[in-house]
């Protein structure tokens, strides 16, 4: 059948493609005409025919991404029957990949890949502009009165510890060579166990797929991005969470104490209490965390036991660096650190969209 595109494991996180389903090891080029548009939010395919090495005509799925990157483009860039070549990452299985980039036949480039576009920084205005303070002199986490903003881009997509050496991965924190899973965290035998089998199996058991939220430091590498909402009136900061359902969290800044013992209700989010540090840092300090997601891309385990302190560092205007403690004595052998950093998206609010489990296929069959 014509239309047949096979799809593997389940729908997607927050209706994007399973980490899983692409080789970002590998590139292919394609050519063919255009027979479908589909612009159903949050992602965009377009279907194209492209004959094989005997002849036969086949339909692949072009995955454009999400709607948020495409600076721009409509639907008319590629009406039907307009030939296009394309380049991009294949699904391990199907006919089906993820565009890089995407031209015309008469060579005008119509798509840049996936980063090729950096948004958020105003022309004319350097990076190392002062960041934003409240009238006590502490750095604005979140927009400034009358402004909006949120921040996203992160500059990495999975968490590894800060003082291995760099570890080979894709974006979505599948690694180059399994043998370096060792220096990914110090894993105890069992977690080690479960983080292999977990990659061994590209992700399939991902709870994200389920449309279950990204806890822990994931929450800050989703693709929507973030926003704080900074009220010291109340003693707390809210931070909403672009990756998820109008997913949010709280963070205590009235110097309570953590929650221990019986005060705990396991969550996705933990119990977070704050406090700044030299008024240019933000400490959390998190407990209270369920067992049922992954706290970063690539499948990294945790127990009921975690407890993660986490520093949000704003050096200047369009910059923030996130660093994560990361302690789990049922898991890990000892603690240990990893962080990156984060871009100001400026005059925008986080995009909204909705998870809806195994919303690709009511248009993808």
């Amino acid at each position: 059948m014509r239309w047949l595109i096979l799809i593997i494991g389940l729908a997607a996180y927050a209706q994007q493609t399973s980490p899983a389903t692409y080789d970002t090891s590998r590139k292919i080029k394609l050519q063919g005409a255009v027979t479908r548009v589909e612009w159903t939010y949050p992602r965009a395919y377009i279907f194209i025919d492209v004959k094989d090495v005997r002849g036969k005509v086949v339909n692949w799925a072009v995955d454009l991404g999400d709607l948020e990157s495409l600076d721009g483009w409509t639907p008319g860039a590629t009406p039907i029957g307009s030939v296009v070549n394309v380049e991009g990452f294949p699904a391990h299985e199907g006919k089906r990949v993820l565009r890089q980039s995407i031209t015309a036949s008469n060579g005008r480039r119509l798509f840049q890949g996936p980063g090729g576009v950096s948004r958020g920084i105003p022309h004319g205005l350097p990076s190392g502009t002062q960041p934003p303070r409240w009238p006590d002199g502490h750095v604005r986490l979140g927009p400034e009165p009358g402004k909006r903003g949120y921040w996203g881009n992160a500059s990495a997509s999975a968490l590894a510890e800060n003082s291995r050496a760099r570890v080979p991965m894709s974006k979505d924190g599948l690694l180059m060579n399994l043998a370096d899973a060792d220096k990914v965290a110090p894993f105890l035998p069992w977690a080690k166990s479960v983080y292999e089998y977990r990659q061994r199996t590209l992700l399939k058991d991902d709870p994200a797929l389920r449309c279950l939220p990204a806890g822990g430091p994931r929450q800050f590498q989703t693709e929507n991005g973030f926003q704080f909402i900074e009220q010291p009136e109340l003693g707390r900061i809210l931070v909403l969470l672009g990756g998820g359902d109008r997913n949010w969290r709280v963070i205590y800044t009235d110097g309570r104490p953590l929650a221990q013992g019986e005060d705990l209700v396991l969550t996705y989010y933990g119990t977070s209490v704050g406090h700044w540090e030299n008024k240019d840092t933000l400490v959390v300090d998190s407990v209270g965390f369920n067992e049922r997601f992954w706290m970063a891309a690539g499948g990294l385990p945790h127990t009921e036991a975690l407890k993660l302190t986490e520093r949000f560092t704003r050096p200047d205007y369009y910059t923030l660096k996130y660093e994560v403690a990361v302690n789990d004595p049922r898991t890990y052998s000892r603690p240990w650190t990893g962080g990156w950093t984060l871009q100001w998206i400026a005059d925008q609010d986080p995009p909204e969209y909705f998870c809806e489990d195994n919303a690709e296929s009511t248009f993808v069959r």
